[in-house]
């Protein structure tokens, strides 16, 4: 498979905004993170950054490039999906192609997904207005065209419907347009054809999972989980799971092992925190209301 990521510097030191501010060591870290878990999970893959930075002083491995191209930074959500779009249209697609942001983990592994009969895979949550998160989009390589289709597709009723929300959220109105808004996902991995695009949704509670952002949620392996989405405040969670179980996981290295352990001891530590703060505010509520 091909994993590609959108990352967008735009001189901005205090954006929180997902895509953007690639001049931090931080958002260069979750990249590298977040790569390293393709590796790990899908061995052989190849993967590719999509940025306007031309020098980023990173190492960048033969499995690994960087596409820059110019960026326009009141509509970043837009841009990604134009940049996003670009890229597809001049791939081959002789591999499936998996776009995703850059603050995800892969805990596992797709190729049961890409058994399926399927050219488009989008994760779906019980959401009236924003059912499909767009963190997180498959294209299968079966038949590319149909792939292609859709994508222009899904970028035109970006344009042309949600251009005043090109900066955030644009993307997964459009893509839940795309996908009709009576379609319920409930029932994991359905399968809906719309204009001669099968598009499977698959449940965002396994293969796009955001967990809480406290300690509490990572005391655990979440082997269950396959993707994990690190958004918003819980970028600060992504490097501790990493050190404390995904890496640990592929490697046999006692110094891994080691690292490993004494990660998970520093969560449960952080976890039992949070445990009794949280215990302490009840207390005081309770006390407060008698």
């Amino acid at each position: 498979m091909e994993f590609v990521t959108f990352h967008a510097w735009i001189g901005s030191r205090d954006s929180v905004h997902p895509n953007q501010s690639l001049d931090s060591e931080e958002q260069v870290q979750l990249i590298r993170m977040m790569f390293k878990s393709v590796e790990l999970s899908c061995p052989g893959s190849t993967a590719t950054l999509l940025t306007n930075v031309r020098k980023m002083g990173l190492r960048w491995p033969l499995n690994r490039r960087v596409v820059v191209g110019e960026v326009n930074a009141q509509d970043l959500m837009l841009e990604r999906a134009l940049a996003q779009q670009r890229y597809l249209f001049a791939s081959d697609m002789r591999a499936p192609m998996v776009l995703l942001d850059s603050d995800i983990l892969l805990n596992g592994s797709l190729s049961d997904v890409f058994r399926r009969p399927f050219d488009v895979a989008l994760t779906w949550r019980p959401n009236h207005d924003m059912p499909i998160n767009g963190g997180l989009i498959l294209l299968n390589n079966m038949r590319p065209n149909v792939t292609k289709d859709f994508f222009a597709r899904y970028v035109s009723i970006y344009r042309s419907k949600y251009a005043q929300q090109a900066k955030w959220f644009g993307d997964q109105l459009a893509l839940r347009d795309c996908v009709g808004s009576g379609i319920d996902g409930g029932s994991e991995h359905l399968i809906t054809v719309q204009d001669g695009c099968r598009v499977l949704l698959l449940p965002c509670g396994t293969y796009n999972f955001s967990p809480q952002n406290h300690y509490r949620a990572i005391n655990t392996s979440l082997s269950d989980k396959i993707v994990l989405h690190f958004k918003g405040q819980r970028k600060r969670l992504m490097g501790p799971f990493w050190r404390a179980w995904l890496r640990p996981a592929h490697s046999r290295l006692p110094w891994i092992q080691f690292k490993g352990w004494r990660e998970r001891r520093v969560i449960a530590r952080e976890a039992e925190r949070e445990r009794q703060g949280a215990s302490g505010t009840m207390s005081k509520q309770a006390q407060g209301s008698v």
